[in-house]
């Protein structure tokens, strides 16, 4: 049992600001500075040189790691492709009311009387709800107490019919300290605890490497981040980082990963209790999960195809998921030869070699500036502009059905005010004349452009992508 004492030290050690974000589905991270721009010595309205770039990596390098390998997951593995997948189809029932004329943005909201596109929806989110599992703890994680095993029912995608398929959900029945007491909770072990968990542990390590630190700074215990640790260790006391950290990268290119890692543990646990090698334990799971990746390969190219056939005749997103899927085929291809490559390069001290096997996403650096016209960093380390051009209005796509979900344009507009992502880095002449309207519904940019210049911004462009077959 932890101290009252050692939980308030905690407690005054868990940062209240984000440090960094990676968006899911967007392809891109963000990155907190907690500088003003003056800080780096920048004049108001000033672009960001290569120099300044490189200074603020160094200053957030491990922040920056911690997302990256967020996007390496996404990008290469099973859970992460499937993900994606779910989110376009749930995508592909937002476009069923959209509206396809041009003089408009407005989407017509969720028809909730069609019982079988109201079905398919509730199914697919479903999923993704049971895949993720649990997220953000309330307190500060005493430990794991026991788990049981929930049998689950999660839907995917076969041609154009959805496929029952049932897995086996790790439930953890854990001990909380929140508000000065002690409470019982369980949590739902998915593909959130499994890629926090892994990203913590690994910027953990290359921030002792990167800083000459005499020991791993553990800053973060006791939350979220630490749920996966806290798991293996409630199974195997002895369990020593780098093999938890295996179990957890191999786990992803299962459907069912919160179990794997599960069975994966309690293995390596068997085996060294009964005197095997440590490396030859992990050197056989690793091969037996290539084996697996492997003779999959087909069908996961063929899924990046069918991705891709989906936007064909949409200029932009065909652009961006060009890049996409072919960076996940060499992604899923590494990891077929090297099944946990990004725990290994990070174990034997050679992180950066990773962005030479799979280039860095975009990313932007928030500042702390009231005033946000300009303020924020918007860059690409790894595509050429026509490629970040068009990743940047995936970025826009992904934000305009996800805030409306099943609400009208009009219904939302009553509702709440939603604040373009692009609106503290956008250098545009409207995003001053039109800053309300950029703030609070940038959707209607669409409208302003098909009405004057028809010079479409990243937003506007989004919209239109959304509307059908373009040449916007």
């Amino acid at each position: 049992m932890i101290e009252t004492e050692q939980l308030e030290k905690l407690n005054s050690q868990f940062r209240n600001d984000i440090a960094a974000t990676y968006f899911i589905s967007k392809y891109y991270f963000s990155v907190n500075t907690n500088k003003f721009r003056t800080d780096i010595g920048l004049l108001p309205k000033q672009e960001i040189d290569l120099l300044l770039q490189r200074k603020l990596q160094t200053q957030n390098f491990t922040s920056l790691f911690h997302e990256y390998i967020h996007y390496i997951h996404e990008i290469s593995t099973v859970t992460g492709n499937i993900g994606l997948s779910l989110d376009l189809i749930l995508k592909s029932i937002f476009s069923n009311y959209f509206t396809t004329y041009l003089d408009n943005c407005e989407y017509n909201g969720f028809d909730f009387s069609n019982k079988d596109i109201l079905d398919k929806y509730s199914k697919i989110y479903a999923t993704k709800e049971i895949m993720n599992g649990s997220g953000i703890l309330e307190g500060l994680l005493i430990g794991v107490n026991s788990f049981s095993l929930k049998q689950q029912e999660v839907y995917l995608l076969d041609g154009n019919n959805l496929v029952t398929v049932k897995i086996d959900v790790p439930l953890l029945n854990c001990r909380i300290f929140i508000n000065g007491n002690y409470k019982d909770a369980q949590l739902i072990f998915g593909k959130f605890y499994i890629y926090e968990g892994t990203a913590y542990e690994l910027d953990r390590i290359v921030d002792k490497q990167f800083n000459n630190l005499a020991d791993i700074n553990d800053e973060l215990k006791a939350t979220e981040y630490t749920v996966l640790r806290s798991l293996a260790k409630y199974i195997y006391p002895d369990i020593d980082r780098e093999s938890f950290l295996v179990a957890a990268s191999l786990s992803l290119a299962y459907l069912d990963s919160g179990n794997v890692f599960i069975s994966f543990i309690k293995r390596i646990k068997n085996e060294l209790e009964v005197g095997m090698n440590k490396q030859d334990i992990l050197t056989r799971l690793k091969t037996e999960t290539g084996a697996i990746l492997i003779s999959k390969i087909n069908d996961f190219n063929e899924a990046q195809d069918e991705i891709l056939e989906i936007f064909k005749k949409r200029k932009q997103l065909y652009k961006a998921f060009s890049t996409i899927t072919e960076e996940a085929k060499k992604a899923y291809l590494l990891r077929s030869k090297s099944p946990a490559f990004e725990v290994d390069l990070v174990i034997a001290g050679d992180y950066l070699k990773l962005p030479d096997l799979i280039p860095v996403c975009d990313y932007m650096y928030i500042f702390k500036d009231t005033d946000e016209y300009m303020r924020d960093f918007l860059g690409t380390a790894s595509y050429t502009d026509e490629q970040s051009q068009a990743l940047k209005v995936l970025i826009a796509y992904d934000h305009y059905q996800k805030s409306h979900w099943v609400n009208s344009t009009k219904e939302l507009e009553r509702k709440e005010k939603k604040k373009c992502p692009f609106f503290p880095c956008c250098n545009l002449a409207y995003r001053k004349t039109y800053e309300s309207i950029c703030a609070e519904k940038p959707w209607r940019t669409f409208e302003i452009s098909y009405n004057s210049d028809k010079k479409y911004c990243w937003y506007g462009q989004a919209v239109g992508e959304f509307k059908g077959p373009n040449e916007l």
